[in-house]
């Protein structure tokens, strides 16, 4: 069997404790899929340009197998950040390097994120204008792909 088949996504226990906190809590965020929770985590760490390390072994579980994510835009995510993080097309090609990338990044990120959402109820209207500045900037790129 492959080693890297079943991979599966990994954050600490203590991480998961605000994955579950955003998902059951009355926030916007609430009833979201893990996987959708990682995704925002993940674009937050990568923004911050800093990846944390996961603990060690026994702190940390693998919550979402891969086949969860085999169609997702998650998947496409993370390849994408990976390939940026190393610059070049074969990082696609090691299951477990992207991963590694995406998990550690999502952890910076989720950190940052709990922290953001905790102080500022104003949130989601920072983001959707970020989003809509994002645009905005790459518009015409976006039209030329098209």
């Amino acid at each position: 069997m492959d080693k890297t088949q079943n991979r599966r996504l990994h954050f600490d226990n203590d991480d998961a404790e605000k994955y579950e906190e955003f998902g059951k809590k009355q926030t916007p965020f609430k009833k979201l899929a893990y996987i959708d929770l990682f995704s925002i985590a993940l674009v937050y760490g990568r923004d911050r340009g800093k990846r944390t390390k996961l603990k060690k072994k026994g702190s940390t579980i693998g919550r979402v197998v891969e086949s969860v994510i085999d169609n997702s835009d998650l998947r496409y995510l993370m390849k994408a950040i990976a390939v940026d993080e190393k610059d070049s097309l074969n990082a696609v090609l090691d299951v477990n390097e992207y991963f590694l990338i995406s998990e550690e990044y999502a952890k910076t990120g989720l950190e940052y994120f709990y922290e953001d959402f905790i102080n500022n109820k104003n949130l989601l209207d920072d983001m959707e204008e970020e989003l809509h500045d994002f645009y905005l900037e790459h518009e015409e790129e976006l039209h030329d792909f098209n």
